[in-house]
C-alpha cells in the first residue's frame, strides 16, 4: 500500500515538473516575435521618417510577418528589414511594391534604432539627393 503511494506521488511530482519546463519553453517569445515587437514598439518613428522621404501621401502599412534579419554586403553588421507598402487609399491592405526598410540595431540588445534607411525607388532616390545637396 505504502509502495503504491509512494508511486504514484512520484509520477504526480515529475509531471508538474515536466509541465513547468514545458510551459517555460512556450513562454519564450521567439527570435523573430521580439524584432516584430521592437519594431512595433518604434512604429511612429520608423513611419515619421519614411514619410520625410517620401513624396507620396499615403497611408504606411507594414508587413511585420517579412521582418528578416539582413547580413546585407560583405563585413557588414547584420540588419533587420521589412517590407511596407504607401498607399493613398482607405483600405488597409499590402500591396507589396517593393518598399523595404533597412533598421540598423544591437540585434542581440533590440534596444534603440541606431540608423533607418529606406531601400526600392522612389524613396531611395529623394534619400540620396537629400545626401548629395
Amino acid at each position: 500500500m505504502k509502495k503504491k503511494w509512494l508511486v504514484q506521488v512520484s509520477i504526480g511530482i515529475l509531471l508538474a515538473l515536466f509541465t513547468t519546463i514545458g510551459m517555460k519553453k512556450i513562454n519564450v517569445p521567439t527570435e523573430k516575435a521580439r524584432q516584430i515587437a521592437f519594431l512595433k514598439a518604434h512604429e511612429k518613428e520608423i513611419t515619421e521618417y519614411i514619410k520625410s522621404f517620401s513624396s507620396q501621401d499615403g497611408k504606411i502599412t507594414f508587413d511585420w510577418e517579412t521582418t528578416a534579419v539582413n547580413t546585407g554586403i560583405a563585413f557588414s553588421k547584420p540588419v533587420l528589414i521589412v517590407k511596407f507598402d504607401i498607399s493613398d487609399s482607405s483600405k488597409s491592405e499590402y500591396n507589396n511594391r517593393g518598399y523595404v526598410l533597412r533598421v540598423k540595431t544591437d540585434l542581440k540588445k533590440l534596444n534603440k534604432i541606431r540608423e533607418l534607411m529606406v531601400l526600392n525607388d522612389p524613396i531611395y532616390s529623394n534619400i540620396q539627393e537629400g545626401i548629395n545637396d
